[in-house]
């Protein structure tokens, strides 16, 4: 019959926008990311094309992943943390499969400024399974410290939570310390992505395309925040 809608195809092929929009929490009207985010038997890939903070902290953890089979699998991750941080602009994308076939789903946000880095958050926590750009440190600098000795998210108080990234304190894991940190032309896999509460990101958006996509390389910043 034609002019019928298959609204049956459209739901499926939908699946994979509502999943990580499920995943991410996102509320794309309100321009907001849930504080939260574990991605399961895949990773987030994520660009920037900045990312500073003040109180930055790196140090190596672990993060338990379930397979698609039901199993779980311990994964060695780069965790770091800021205290206060700033993005300019974002770009997060999430493949997934449905029916045999591929689709890539991206959130994107941020006000097309470069000179800007519009969005703010405090408290992030990121572990990180691969990445790739330029990272300037400033302050006071350690390298090389335990990692349970890396001072960087805050309480309520606004003091040093203790071994604020989780790492074993008795393997004394090596760990880095800074006052000032700024990431340019970021691209990496993340495993899990926490802050304390809602980030809100202006201009956010969803979209799903065929295919097995990533976020395009981003562009350098301009100026510092």
């Amino acid at each position: 019959m034609k002019g019928r809608t298959h609204w049956r195809k459209a739901a499926v092929l939908a699946l994979p926008a509502l999943a990580l929009a499920g995943v991410l929490g996102a509320r794309v009207a309100q321009g907001a990311i849930a504080s939260e985010v574990v991605v399961q038997g895949g990773t987030l890939s994520l660009s920037t094309s900045g990312l500073y903070g003040t109180d930055f902290g790196l140090s190596v953890g672990d993060v338990t992943r379930q397979n698609a089979d039901g199993s779980t699998t311990s994964v060695r991750v780069g965790r770091l943390g800021f205290a206060e941080g700033r993005l300019n602009e974002l770009c997060l994308s999430f493949q997934q499969q449905v029916l045999g076939s591929w689709f890539t789903v991206y959130i994107t946000g941020g006000d097309g400024n470069r000179s800007t880095w519009e969005i703010r958050t405090d408290n992030v926590e990121l572990d990180v399974v691969t990445a790739t750009g330029a990272l300037d440190m400033d302050g006071v600098v350690k390298i090389g410290v335990p990692g349970e000795d890396v001072t960087t998210i805050k309480d309520a108080a606004g003091n040093s939570v203790p071994n604020p990234l989780r790492v074993p304190a008795a393997e004394h894991r090596i760990g880095i310390d800074a006052t000032f940190a700024e990431f340019r032309q970021v691209r990496g896999q993340i495993a899990v992505m926490s802050i304390p509460r809602p980030l809100r990101i202006p201009n956010l958006a969803l979209r799903m395309e065929p295919g097995r996509g990533q976020c395009a390389a981003p562009v350098a910043p301009q100026g510092n925040p």
